[in-house]
């Protein structure tokens, strides 16, 4: 995941295995939820915007056999996610 503060020119990168240190094996059907948190240095400009970051990133995965183990394919697989942003509340 990229996270850039407005306001600064600075991308920080977070990436790694897993999702919050985790490797969920989701069944057909199944979902996964978390919660994770992202430190910023900002100073909010509320005169110009309540948007104090954006972030956006990509997951990668790959598919198991039926043994729930073994990978069908060596190449993982991406699931983009669009750019979000932080917003501070009125």
């Amino acid at each position: 995941f990229e996270i850039q503060t407005v306001g600064s020119a600075n991308k920080d990168v977070v990436q790694g295995p897993g999702v919050t240190g985790r490797q969920p094996v989701l069944k057909p059907g199944e979902s996964f939820e978390y919660t994770s948190t992202a430190p910023l240095s900002v100073r909010p400009m509320l005169d110009k915007t309540r948007v104090v970051a954006r972030m956006s990133g990509e997951y990668n995965f790959v598919q198991l056999g039926e043994d729930g183990k073994t990978p069908l394919s060596s190449t993982p697989l991406k699931a983009e996610l669009g750019a979000f942003h932080f917003i501070l509340p009125e």
